[in-house]
């Protein structure tokens, strides 16, 4: 991993002398990324979704979903996780009483996250959302299409395993930054395969929608919330291995665009998500969910 990592950043370094690809980043306590978008349009035509409407926005990209237009490569890290399994690693006698006393906070604060970091690739079709007096777009945009990612670690239980894995993704992802509001979201449907027989192979489909009004009280329930949904299946038989539901309370401040959230939830894994010595003797697991986090503005 780490020698495809240094192989694309002098890739990037190489497009972005030509001016051929345009860079982004997010900061985020469960996931940072550095993305390049390298545009395959030589036209430099890329539609501008600023005054459609949500459902034009997706009725628009799938009907385009075939002519790609953008090519993604992101690189991303989750840093809760890798602070879970260092804690895991660091206190393992303190973990385990823990696990006993029936409820973990530090698998509370990490769980639903499998991997300490992964490397994307993305083709579809993407459109902007610009911003007024030629504002830099930033993530500001719309896009759907084929998603592949990798990864050589998987994680359970704050406990990291070596284990080669790929994902195939068709989702549609949109982000809008105004000046008093956010919004974010996201539709997937996909695959995740495992070099480690121990983890089974499964398919899963998922949605995450959140909003931030700068302009509304703390109180209001539709504009500074969020919600993520995600159901999972074994590939070979289709019985369920895990579902995962997350509602989120975000708390904006007017000054730079700061804003305070707090995701509570429920992880349901199944007894068939897991094969060999990590199958647990066949028992269900139920795990609460709570996310903290910090969103601000660039």
């Amino acid at each position: 991993m780490k020698k495809i990592f240094l192989l694309f950043f002098l890739l990037f370094i190489s497009l972005k002398a030509q001016e051929l690809v345009e860079f982004d980043y997010e900061l985020d306590a469960y996931y940072s990324n550095v993305s390049a978008f390298i545009d395959l349009d030589r036209d430099k035509n890329i539609t501008d979704g600023s005054k459609l409407k949500e459902s034009e926005i997706y009725s628009k990209l799938f009907y385009k979903t075939f002519e790609p237009n953008i090519f993604l490569i992101e690189a991303a890290v989750h840093p809760m996780n890798i602070l879970g399994t260092y804690y895991r690693k660091e206190n393992e006698d303190k973990y385990t009483k823990e696990n006993i006393n029936k409820f973990n906070p530090v698998k509370a604060l990490t769980a639903g996250f499998e991997e300490p970091y992964s490397l994307t690739f993305f083709l579809g079709r993407m459109m902007i959302f610009s911003k007024k007096d030629g504002e830099r777009v930033g993530k500001n945009r719309a896009y759907m299409g084929y998603m592949f990612t990798v990864g050589d670690k998987t994680i359970k239980d704050n406990k990291s395993y070596t284990d080669k894995w790929f994902n195939f993704e068709f989702k549609l992802k949109g982000t809008r930054e105004k000046r008093n509001r956010d919004l974010d979201w996201s539709f997937r449907v996909g695959a995740r395969l495992h070099d480690n027989r121990d983890f089974v192979d499964t398919v899963y489909v998922g949605a995450r929608r959140k909003s931030i009004d700068y302009d509304k009280g703390v109180y209001s329930l539709v504009y500074n919330s969020s919600i993520t949904t995600l159901f999972s299946f074994r590939k070979d038989n289709f019985e369920m291995t895990d579902a995962e539901f997350t509602v989120g309370k975000i708390l904006p401040i007017s000054f730079d665009g700061i804003s305070f959230s707090l995701e509570l939830g429920y992880l349901y894994t199944s007894k068939y998500k897991y094969d060999g010595e990590l199958r647990n003797d066949g028992v269900d697991s139920h795990q609460a969910i709570i996310r903290p986090n910090i969103n601000w503005k660039f």
